[in-house]
């Protein structure tokens, strides 16, 4: 059980497909997706003092997460900042028990709403901009804990969406609510267990991973869901992120190997490539309609842990001829950013951040 202590400062399918998934663990924000997890959890938090921050925009998020706990009776510290313009408006902590993998963190940057995410409870917290907790959700309810599970959100201005599975359900579901807690409607997916979920900045237009081992292969599907629910179409890939163009016309989706370009018009896929390295495909920008993919060389320390290393930076055309790349070397990272700023596209990792393309 986890105990909560709550403070406030201030305050139609394709064919199968082999596919292998490497996915070490990040963090993500509700547009990024930076926490990418295959949600297959061990029973045991072997884990150290470990802090890190997300930040963008006026609210943002330090977590700090304590672990080393091994027994039954012992516990984990979780602690949650929100932020907003540097001032740390409130702050959410959490006891979690030895065998429970610690929650999942989203915000949204301009309007201050945090979700957490029990993905092994089934159940997520929703809090406003001023740190305090408004609902609550359990899509699990009478089944129990399960480590075979998954809850990953998308957040908007006015709606929160949750895509749902456990191992024991035949379907992934699909959730919308608005942000005050009014379920809207809920859908499901082609395949039994869920993978990443994005919305359009209009909210009118969702994209759900699903996908299922059967035989040795992964049967995998990308949805597009309508603002009613309603399934449009989907796309042979199961993917690790996705973005919108500013538009909202067109999704970029990419798993580690592949880059598909989607019409939301269309519900259908446009254009179709692959990676250029011998790394992953670790993340993914629109800058007007060009497209920016990142591929990281994906290396195992002496400690055994995955970390990236050496990114390459190629700018695509929409239809994905390449324009240009760069190259940053030498640089090792366990997670990373890539944004659009006044002052062009900057990427950011392990302290250091560097602008890219300045000479052209």
């Amino acid at each position: 059980m986890i105990t909560m202590n709550t403070h406030i400062q201030c305050l139609p399918f394709r064919f199968p497909k082999q596919q292998e998934i490497v996915t070490p663990t990040m963090h993500r924000d509700e547009r990024s997706h930076r926490r990418i997890t295959f949600h297959f959890f061990s029973p045991i938090l072997l884990l150290t003092f470990f802090v890190f921050s997300l930040s963008s925009a006026q609210y943002s998020l330090n977590v700090e997460q304590r672990g080393g706990a091994k027994h039954a009776g012992e516990n984990n510290l979780f602690r949650v900042q929100l932020v907003k313009s540097g001032t740390i408006i409130g702050t959410i902590e959490r006891s979690i028990p030895f065998d429970v993998p610690f929650p999942t963190t989203y915000v949204h940057h301009t309007t201050g709403i945090v979700v957490l995410s029990y993905v092994v409870d089934g159940f997520v917290e929703v809090y406003n901009s001023e740190g305090k907790k408004v609902w609550e959700q359990n899509f699990f309810k009478e089944m129990g804990p399960n480590y075979e599970r998954t809850i990953t959100v998308a957040l908007g201005q006015s709606s929160i969406v949750f895509l749902t599975s456990d191992v024991t359900q035949p379907k992934a579901i699909v959730r919308k609510y608005s942000v005050d807690g009014a379920k809207q409607w809920e859908t499901t997916l082609p395949f039994a267990m869920g993978y990443e979920v994005v919305m359009s900045e209009d909210e009118q237009t969702i994209a759900a991973g699903s996908y299922i081992f059967q035989d040795g292969l992964v049967y995998q599907s990308a949805s597009i869901i309508s603002n009613n629910g309603t399934l449009t179409g989907d796309v042979n890939i199961l993917f690790r992120k996705a973005a919108f163009t500013d538009d909202n016309k067109y999704i970029a989706f990419t798993s580690g190997k592949e880059i598909a370009i989607v019409s939301v018009e269309k519900s259908s896929e446009m254009y179709h490539a692959g990676k250029i390295t011998d790394g992953i495909i670790t993340d993914l920008l629109w800058n007007g309609l060009h497209l920016i993919i990142q591929e990281s060389a994906l290396v195992t320390t002496p400690e055994g842990m995955f970390v990236y290393r050496d990114p390459l930076f190629i700018e695509y055309t929409r239809d994905l001829h390449e324009v240009r790349r760069e190259a940053a070397n030498n640089i090792t990272f366990k997670t990373s950013s890539l944004r659009n700023t006044n002052f062009g596209i900057e990427f950011s990792a392990a302290g250091t951040t560097r602008k890219l393309f300045r000479d052209e």
